[in-house]
């Protein structure tokens, strides 16, 4: 038996509901003749009268009732399973949004975007994830990451960014007794050591190659591997670090560090969103990216 054009199920679903050739006509937008030969065709098909003439409607046989309420399941399910998802409500949702964050991304940018998340999706959960850079291209394809959220650099082909705000750098050191500002010279900076973590290697990478244009090396005082060692050894030695402001103003707060300028001319560090193109137009992925923009974005200065 040759299958016939699924349009038909909408054709059945308007007689079923409509009772009458010329409603269902308009309801579909066709012709009454139109839908009279689809009629017809199913007739054939089913070798069956499906709707006969009943005083002034079309009521259903037996055989039409039962392919009636077939059709009407199979289009709730198409509803629900396939047009529904162009649709996406943030406040019933249950959907998982996997992140990449570095510790420092969980430190500072992760309570912001629980806090958003709880507001607007309640029951959505957020889940961070950290990947060597190296994976991050592949997971943000094959779906096991939703977005990753740095200053990543290239990421590879197919994939969006979209920039979000921008971190300048700056130095703190072991506080003061009294609240004053701080400033250091490029000779007193040169000259003292620093703390550096591997979770601020960008950060490590610019100012080295900055001092090197001042025929200057970093010096190293301590390399440890977790971030929040940074302010506590900053504030009990006469080591200092150069960290992004955002961070700086976060260590000023944990330990008794004190704030300064760089003496030096350091770029701002872009920070962006990532994700695979695949996902770029479903809803929920897109909506999840426009919160994290409303939530982390501010306008990137132009030049400067």
């Amino acid at each position: 038996m040759q299958t016939p054009d699924l349009n038909f199920l909408y054709v059945l679903q308007a007689l079923a509901e409509e009772r009458s050739v010329s409603r269902a006509a308009d309801r579909l937008g066709l012709t009454q003749p139109a839908v009279s030969h689809a009629l017809g065709k199913l007739r054939t098909l089913f070798q069956d009268d499906l709707f006969v003439r009943a005083g002034s409607v079309m009521a259903p046989t037996p055989v039409g009732e039962r392919l009636a309420e077939g059709v009407a399941h199979v289009l709730a399910v198409v509803q629900e399973e396939i047009w529904s998802a162009k649709a996406f409500d943030a406040a019933t949702t249950t959907r998982a949004f996997s992140v990449c964050l570095s510790d420092m991304g969980v430190i500072v940018l992760l309570p912001r975007l629980l806090a958003a998340l709880r507001e607007r999706a309640p029951n959505a959960v957020l889940r961070p994830i950290q990947l060597p850079s190296l994976e991050l291209a592949s997971a943000l394809q094959d779906g096991a990451l939703d977005l990753a959220i740095g200053y990543l650099g290239k990421m590879g082909e197919n994939l969006h960014q979209q920039p979000l705000f921008r971190r300048s750098l700056v130095g703190i050191v072991k506080g003061g007794d009294t609240r004053r500002k701080i400033s250091m010279t490029l000779d007193e900076f040169i000259g003292r050591k620093h703390v550096v973590a591997g979770t601020l290697a960008l950060t490590n990478q610019l100012l080295e190659k900055e001092l090197r244009r001042h025929g200057a090396r970093l010096k190293v005082g301590i390399d440890v591997p977790y971030l929040l060692a940074v302010p506590s050894l900053v504030a009990t030695s006469d080591f200092i670090a150069a960290v992004p402001d955002e961070l700086a103003e976060l260590f000023a707060r944990l330990a008794h560090v004190d704030v300064f300028p760089l003496p030096i001319d350091l770029p701002d560090l872009t920070v962006q969103q990532f994700w695979h193109a695949r996902h770029h137009n479903d809803a929920g992925h897109r909506w999840f990216r426009g919160l994290v923009a409303q939530t982390l974005g501010q306008p990137i200065r132009r030049g400067g």
